[in-house]
């Protein structure tokens, strides 16, 4: 998903699709009362996306790397950057991978969110957010 704009940063965001749970559902949730009942153990509604990983395309890696940094706490990212030492020395302090112009890989990082991140509300809301955005582009009827 290109330009998805989220807690003020513009990524484009990579989603795993439950297409059985848009079935049920139909429509996206933003109600944070209802969010937080939904992340209550058993009693959760089923999530209709699930964000896998952020990649940032600012021309400066700088710009990409504080971006994707607001994200490392719900999902994997990348920036495209360039290879040079400031730039990796950076992005692997923060598990953040590098890509070039070409979409070819220049340094590895985390596949998996922040390790320290646990799972809240929040990643629910950010999640219903990407849901919405899917339907309003018309990916899902």
């Amino acid at each position: 998903m290109r330009g998805f704009r989220v807690l003020g940063v513009q990524v484009d965001a990579v989603v795993e699709i439950d297409e059985q749970a848009h079935a049920r559902r139909g429509e996206p949730m933003l109600d944070h009362d209802t969010l937080a009942m939904w992340e209550w153990p058993g009693s959760a509604a089923p999530s209709v996306t699930k964000l896998v990983g952020v990649l940032s395309r600012e021309p400066d890696w700088r710009k990409g790397l504080r971006a994707v940094g607001r994200m490392r706490g719900f999902c994997a990212g990348a920036i495209v950057g360039r290879d040079d030492e400031a730039c990796r020395l950076e992005c692997a302090y923060f598990g953040v991978s590098i890509l070039d112009a070409d979409g070819e890989l220049i340094q590895a990082g985390s596949a998996e969110r922040a390790p320290r991140a646990r799972r809240r509300t929040l990643d629910r809301w950010v999640e219903e957010l990407a849901y919405g955005r899917l339907i309003d582009d018309g990916v899902l009827a």
